[in-house]
């Protein structure tokens, strides 16, 4: 079975962080500092969540936005210098609803190699649980060639299942040299399972 990928909110990474990397902006944070001072995200059910009471860990100095296209419920993004950290989160509904036997199949490792090779270069996949629910983890990196140059993302997506909603939880980073954006990719990358790892899935357990 096929399952959504995701690829206009990678596309809205891309718009991002050409955005952010030739802006000026720069601070000191850190992926630690990150992780101490965080702040919760919920959604309450209405609009774009599908009514799925979600909650979110986010760094607090992460700038928010609401997704323009219909699918993407909430963005994260912070700049430093010509370094960018996105993050998104996006509910779609399924239709029909998977099976347990699909749903099984898409967290296989083949599964998981297909979903990150359809976003760009598949880097890993492993299946995980959070918060009581199955999800898989895909490492994966884009490039892509701009005006001002070369943009190089590697991200994280985690996907769950939730009854007939796919839930995708997005961590990138960003910069214009891919030693950089592999090096920024291998310090977050702690921080970005923490933040998945935090997910509470409200809805589960009302």
């Amino acid at each position: 079975m096929k399952f959504p990928i995701q690829k206009l909110s990678i596309m809205k990474y891309f718009a991002l962080l050409f955005l952010f990397i030739v802006s000026n902006s720069y601070s000191q944070e850190t992926p630690s500092t990150f992780w101490k001072n965080r702040c919760e995200f919920k959604t309450d059910g209405s609009g774009k969540s599908l009514g799925l009471k979600v909650k979110l860990s986010v760094p607090c100095v992460w700038k928010q936005a609401d997704g323009e296209r219909p699918h993407v419920v909430k963005k994260f993004s912070y700049s430093s210098g010509t370094n960018t950290v996105i993050s998104t989160l996006t509910i779609n509904k399924m239709v029909p609803p998977p099976s347990k036997a699909e749903v099984d199949e898409m967290f296989t490792p083949a599964g998981l190699k297909e979903l990150g090779e359809g976003l760009g270069t598949f880097i890993s996949g492993r299946k995980v649980k959070i918060d009581g629910l199955d999800c898989g983890e895909v490492a994966f990196k884009i490039t892509r060639e701009h005006p001002v140059g070369t943009l190089y993302l590697y991200s994280f997506q985690y996907y769950f299942i939730y009854k007939d909603k796919m839930i995708v939880l997005g961590y990138g980073v960003g910069s214009t040299t891919d030693e950089k954006a592999k090096a920024m990719f291998d310090s977050y990358k702690t921080l970005f399972r923490g933040l998945a790892g935090s997910t509470v899935f409200i809805s589960k357990w009302e």
